[in-house]
């Protein structure tokens, strides 16, 4: 049985939480307490791990950092209000694994776990290192395409200030555009036929920079 915890300062998220998790068949525990959450974290109790951005005595993001801390491999999903790409990015950075919307939809709760579930998360290893991705080089592909000023960016370029394979480059611009954090076009170099590049930049618009 799939085992979440959540943590959240509204027991009434918490009471719908465990509503929707049961209805699912997973195993599901609740708590206010950031200690007891992270108490959780740091014995490897669950599988997978809610926790809201807004709590009252700790920011939802500092109780992310520890657990990231006492556990990197702890697969941990944000709940939040926000859907930013600021804040998307912040919390990605961090370490967040994933994102639920609040208020919380049923359908929306379901497929985010199934996901998590699906893609490995809950089983030992997070699926970054499964995918060969590293929270050091997701978090200098990020301050690479911040430092572009909304400029797009290949692939070619990233490859060569990342100092990676031009490969392993395009699988971490692929992750990163496939969460919402990248923007991602593809273009004809120079109005040529042929294949075309596909180029990367930090969402612009009110929400981007």
């Amino acid at each position: 049985m799939l085992r979440i915890g959540a943590l959240d300062d509204d027991e009434n998220i918490l009471f719908t939480l465990s509503s929707m998790a049961e209805s699912q068949g997973w195993e599901m525990e609740t708590t206010t307490s950031c200690d007891r959450f992270l108490r959780w974290v740091r014995d490897g109790a669950k599988d997978i791990y809610l926790l809201d951005y807004h709590l009252p005595r700790m920011s939802g993001l500092e109780v992310l950092r520890q657990a990231k801390a006492l556990r990197p491999n702890a697969v941990v999903a944000m709940l939040t209000i926000e859907q930013d790409p600021v804040t998307a990015r912040t919390l990605i950075s961090a370490g967040a694994d994933d994102f639920i919307a609040k208020p919380i939809r049923l359908a929306d709760f379901c497929a985010r776990v199934n996901l998590l579930r699906r893609v490995g998360l809950s089983a030992g290893s997070s699926w970054r290192e499964r995918k060969g991705l590293s929270e050091g080089r997701i978090r200098r592909a990020m301050e690479i395409l911040e430092g572009a000023g909304g400029r797009w960016v290949t692939v070619e370029e990233m490859a060569s200030l990342m100092g990676l394979a031009y490969a392993t480059a395009h699988r971490y611009m692929e992750h990163l555009a496939m969460k919402g954090l990248v923007e991602r076009e593809e273009a004809l170099s120079d109005g040529r036929p042929g294949r075309p590049r596909v180029l990367y930049r930090i969402p612009s618009g009110p929400q981007g920079r």
